[in-house]
């Protein structure tokens, strides 16, 4: 169970899901950071009240990692949460799965002088799950996320699944893993939904604001029923 004095965030990057989960919990107050919005949401968790904070990081890896540390000064959680969505491999995932991250990679990095394979496993990041109870409040697909500060590039895809067996692509993931985990050692719970397969919402953004309304209650109804 969590303890009542447990330190909880969740943490929401991209505009178009912090405003969803802004709307559909209703906050009393909103707060500001240097980052975005925050406020403080009371949930019951496994039937025991905790008091959580819903913190508005920006999208993209800089944000994220830095939005991961001011949250762990602020308020030394123990427990760092972050829901959101994600794209898929095609043939790896469907739409609308809840991929639990087992593993992130940060794969927008380049050492031309032969060391990439290194500089890149240097930021990989393993998160512990063992503390979550089982069996999970919802169907979730354990998953390797690979994170880099750009759109899934279609090419990518086979080479990102063969040589790390990643199934879906973020902005954000590896940042907040790498400073909240493997970092500051704090257990880190990511769960995102998988928005699209391929290019489709490249070609039709307004179908990405249709999934979040479609993924980010599934994400946010969970949260009452997780026991750790």
């Amino acid at each position: 169970m969590i303890r009542k004095d447990w330190g909880i965030i969740v943490l929401v990057s991209a505009d178009e899901e912090w405003n969803f989960v802004r709307d559909y919990l209703h906050p009393a107050k909103i707060f500001y950071s240097p980052f975005g919005e925050w406020f403080k949401y009371r949930y019951d968790l496994c039937h025991k009240p905790v008091e959580g904070t819903f913190f508005q990081t920006g999208c993209g890896k800089i944000p994220a990692s830095a939005a991961t540390q001011f949250v762990i000064d602020k308020y030394n959680p123990k427990l760092i949460i972050n829901l959101g969505t994600c794209g898929g491999f095609r043939g790896k995932v469907n739409k609308k799965d809840i991929l639990l991250v087992t593993e992130t990679i940060i794969y927008d990095i380049y050492e031309r002088s032969g060391q990439n394979d290194d500089m890149i496993n240097r930021y990989r990041c393993n998160l512990d799950l063992s503390w979550i109870k089982k069996p999970y409040p919802i169907k979730v697909k354990p998953a390797i996320m690979a994170t880099a500060d750009q759109d899934l590039n279609l090419e990518m895809m086979p080479y990102l699944y063969e040589k790390y067996g990643a199934i879906a692509a973020d902005w954000e993931s590896g940042a907040i893993a790498y400073v909240g985990h493997k970092i500051n050692k704090r257990k880190c719970l990511i769960l995102r939904g998988v928005s699209d397969l391929g290019d489709e919402i490249y070609e039709a953004p307004d179908k990405f604001r249709i999934r979040v309304r479609e993924i980010m209650p599934k994400l946010l109804d969970v949260l009452p029923k997780l026991c750790v």
